[in-house]
């Protein structure tokens, strides 16, 4: 599976920096400004996945999926709990990567910050960690995408292709954990459910045999509806009968 990626790297085009520049726009810049000037200036700070797969899907594909935080990713402390250490101002909780779930103002976006080192995987991956290895430890192609605040540099390993392709594939197994299968079955059916993609074979076993395990799938239910509260009747007729199915089922949203 991951030998059909490859790693891009540019400078952010036009068609996410300016949707990006827009969307921190209205406060949320100011506070991801004030969240990075608590953290040392020797540590890399990055945006992945969700806030760019957002703004891409909106661009290229004029599909519109609301934003519930921006993630960032951090390479340069020696432990989560410098971390969390940095960020005590205004952490929240603590999230399930060891980092933080950070609010800088109380009406503003919450920032999900975690370490390079802690993401699904990575403490297998060779060191030192790289940027291609974060990337390739997510779970789908859609989500594998991430922007370098000190330099601006966008890294690609699959995100943009899966959007103007309207496929959705796992990038290997990297980034499949057990511990967090239940939250990784409910990430792809939302995905899909808002995105109307087809998954790929293997990203539908792997939600087919999570979903076998009982446990396993009040879990997901669990997690898809606290996700998406006002969609939840849809998204039960969007499941219907996906196990017999031999395609995942369409539903335009």
């Amino acid at each position: 599976m991951a030998t059909d990626f490859r790693l891009q790297v540019f400078r952010a085009p036009h068609l996410l920096s300016l949707p990006l520049d827009c969307y921190l726009s209205n406060g949320k810049g100011d506070d991801l400004s004030l969240l990075r000037s608590t953290l040392p200036k020797e540590w890399s700070v990055y945006i992945m996945g969700g806030i760019l797969r957002n703004l891409l899907l909106e661009e290229l594909r004029d599909l519109h999926v609301s934003n519930r935080d921006i993630d960032l990713v951090v390479n340069g402390a020696q432990s989560s709990g410098e971390l969390r250490a940095k960020l005590r101002d205004f952490c929240v909780r603590q999230n399930e990567f060891g980092g933080a779930k950070c609010k800088v103002s109380p009406t503003g976006i919450v920032f999900d910050v975690w370490r390079m080192e802690d993401h699904v995987g990575m403490s297998s991956a060779t060191k030192p960690h790289t940027v291609e290895q974060l990337l390739r430890h997510n779970l789908l192609d859609v989500d594998a995408i991430l922007l370098d605040l000190q330099t601006g540099w966008l890294y690609d390993y699959g995100c943009l292709a899966a959007i103007n392709e309207g496929q959705i594939r796992l990038l290997g197994n990297d980034g499949i954990s057990k511990d967090f299968s239940a939250a990784q079955a409910a990430h792809i059916i939302l995905i899909a459910f808002k995105t109307g993609f087809e998954l790929s074979r293997d990203a539908l076993e792997l939600v087919r045999k999570i979903w076998e395990s009982s446990h396993a799938r009040s879990d997901v239910i669990r997690i898809v509806s606290r996700k998406v509260p006002d969609a939840s009747a849809q998204i039960e007729k969007f499941l219907d009968g996906f196990l017999e199915e031999e395609l995942w089922p369409t539903m335009t949203t």
